[in-house]
């Protein structure tokens, strides 16, 4: 008896939205290691890079110091790749925008995000 394959699902179609619809806000839910940090560092890059909003206007949030730290690390290399393949002197102006002010986005875990808001705002 051979066992039954499933078919391998497509998903290019859904890594392309979240990768290009910049206009809508996007909920990504995924098993571990389908790349879902990969699909959220471009689609930040390339929000970055249109200049549609700034880095200090960015939020990302995981559940892991760990993951937080990744996140961070793999932003700031794929930064620096689109800024050596920018095609409009606009772009590489927006992305080393972004590079030079990295630290000002709000990149962590939500513990640390809702931390963040409370001593922005104490009641």
């Amino acid at each position: 008896m051979t066992p039954t394959l499933l078919p391998q699902l497509d998903d290019r179609a859904a890594r392309q939205r979240i990768r290009t619809s910049l206009a809508e806000s996007l909920l990504v839910e995924a098993s571990a290691g389908t790349g879902k940090t990969t699909e959220l560092v471009a689609r930040i890059v390339s929000v970055l890079a249109s200049g549609a909003t700034t880095i200090s206007h960015i939020v990302a949030v995981t559940f892991t110091n760990k993951a937080a730290g990744e996140l961070k690390l793999r932003l700031r290399q794929e930064l620096d790749r689109a800024r050596e393949t920018a095609a409009a002197s606009t772009e590489r102006a927006n992305i080393e925008n972004a590079l030079e002010h990295l630290e000002e986005a709000s990149i962590g875990t939500i513990h640390s995000f809702c931390a963040q808001i409370l001593r922005e705002r104490p009641v």
